[in-house]
């Protein structure tokens, strides 16, 4: 990070922490305001301090927007602990991450789910100091993200002051955002995004955010009207079920699409309704935000953010940024490789090409398993499919599965697909349900779709 930016991130964190800018401003709709928030922040502060192993981690294990707002303060606050994020909020996940960390303290509004020995952090507010907290270098690590991978196995991510709060800031100049904004998110804010755009985003800019918004339409619709929004944030499945809905969206200025490629119509359908174009924001949990496009305003491609610089190298892309991941491995430039194929554009933008580990070899023969997938989407009668490669028994063979989202017989979509891909790129056995299984992020959930195949 250049020294005239890293300078100018420290003075906005010591500005945040100094007070909250908007002491009475509300932050949870018809709930909580910022003095409360940043009143939460300074009594977890003093909790986690007076502890015996104030160095060891802390879960912080809920769904709620103003404990997540208040624990993170507190964790960029200087001496605090580390918080470590689950990938979804299941004891069981609580287990396995005291198993790999030893933590025992868990932030919490959900005491009935704790597994033994884990313990909730007393919750009770402190009148927040006239000298405000001490901010943390930059370079302190303050969350570790646990995301759950394909199979099941989590990854860890960590992400620094630095990292979540300088990609905040940025956000928030980037689509200048004020006070005056009103969001609803349907994203958890236990994940990257949601964690941006429905807390840390909205807090930033002392804006006023929805408590929590129900996946099905009439509950997003209801939340847009009625806290007459000026951001909608969601992920490509919402937008999805958005698609025909009646969108009371009249002030609505900006709407924030991420974690999965959105579907051209989708996005289409919405500006139609609303006269707002989405804007897709491309990154990941290591990378942070990466690029931006916006179909409505004829941007077919995906333009770097101002603040991330990219290479494309033998169809690779590279990144380098100040939201990456401090455990990354990077060149001796800084460029991180990412796991995505892409295709340089005629604007200078990229477009993406799938996932290089999307590429396997069945029979000698390579096939692009995304390519199958939007051959598949694009058969009539199909609403959503997932096209995935398991193994074909003790051998290292690849077999094509697909999972499929449409009233349609499996021998009646093979049938249509064998005029459009190759007789080794067809799946080999096809599993229709009424819905994709998909993660708490709006992501397909490959281990859920995967297990669909276990007795067949």
């Amino acid at each position: 990070m250049p020294s005239e930016k890293h300078h100018c991130l420290t003075e906005q964190m010591t500005t945040l922490l100094k007070a909250p800018a908007l002491p009475h401003k509300t932050f949870i709709e018809g709930r909580t305001s910022y003095q409360d928030i940043y009143d939460l922040a300074c009594g977890l502060v003093a909790a986690l301090a007076a502890h015996d192993t104030p160095d060891q981690p802390v879960c912080l294990y809920t769904d709620d927007r103003a404990l997540t707002a208040a624990a993170m303060l507190a964790a960029a606050a200087e001496g605090a602990p580390k918080l470590l994020l689950p990938y979804a909020l299941n004891p069981n996940v609580l287990r396995d991450i005291h198993a790999g960390t030893g933590a025992i303290r868990v932030i919490t509004d959900r005491t009935h789910d704790l597994p033994s020995p884990m313990v909730p952090v007393a919750l009770a507010p402190r009148a927040f100091p006239l000298t405000g907290l001490t901010a943390a270098s930059l370079d302190k690590v303050i969350v570790n993200l646990f995301t759950g991978g394909s199979t099941g196995t989590p990854q860890v991510w960590p992400k620094t002051v630095g990292n979540l709060f300088g990609e905040t800031f940025f956000m928030v100049q980037n689509f200048s955002l004020s006070h005056e904004d009103r969001f609803v998110s349907t994203t958890v804010p236990y994940h990257i995004y949601g964690l941006l755009f429905a807390v840390l985003v909205p807090l930033v800019a002392s804006a006023s955010v929805t408590a929590g918004t129900s996946i099905f339409p009439n509950a997003i619709t209801d939340a847009i009207a009625r806290h007459q929004a000026t951001l909608f944030a969601g992920v490509p499945v919402h937008y999805r079920a958005l698609r025909g809905a009646a969108i009371q969206g009249a002030n609505l200025r900006l709407a924030i699409s991420s974690a999965g490629q959105l579907e051209p119509e989708d996005g289409a359908a919405f500006y139609r309704q609303t006269g707002v174009g989405v804007t897709e924001i491309y990154g990941s949990t290591e990378t942070g935000g990466v690029a931006a496009r916006n179909r409505a305003n004829h941007e077919t491609s995906l333009t770097p953010l101002e603040s991330v610089e990219t290479r494309i190298a033998n169809d690779r892309l590279y990144v380098r940024s100040p939201y990456l991941s401090p455990n990354l491995e990077t060149d001796a430039e800084g460029f991180f490789l990412t796991g995505d194929r892409v295709q340089v554009a005629a604007d200078g933008g990229f477009v993406l090409m799938g996932r290089a580990d999307g590429i396997v070899k069945v029979g000698g023969k390579r096939v692009d398993l995304e390519g199958v997938q939007a051959c598949l989407k694009d058969l009539p009668g199909i609403v959503d499919a997932l096209v995935l490669s398991l193994p074909a028994g003790r051998s290292r063979e690849n077999e094509i599965v697909a999972v499929v989202d449409g009233d349609i017989d499996p021998a009646e979509i093979r049938q249509a697909l064998a005029d459009k891909v190759e007789p080794y790129a067809l799946p080999r056995r096809i599993v229709t349900v009424d819905k994709i299984p998909m993660s708490a992020a709006g992501k397909y959930d490959r281990q859920a779709a995967t297990n669909l195949f276990a007795g067949d």
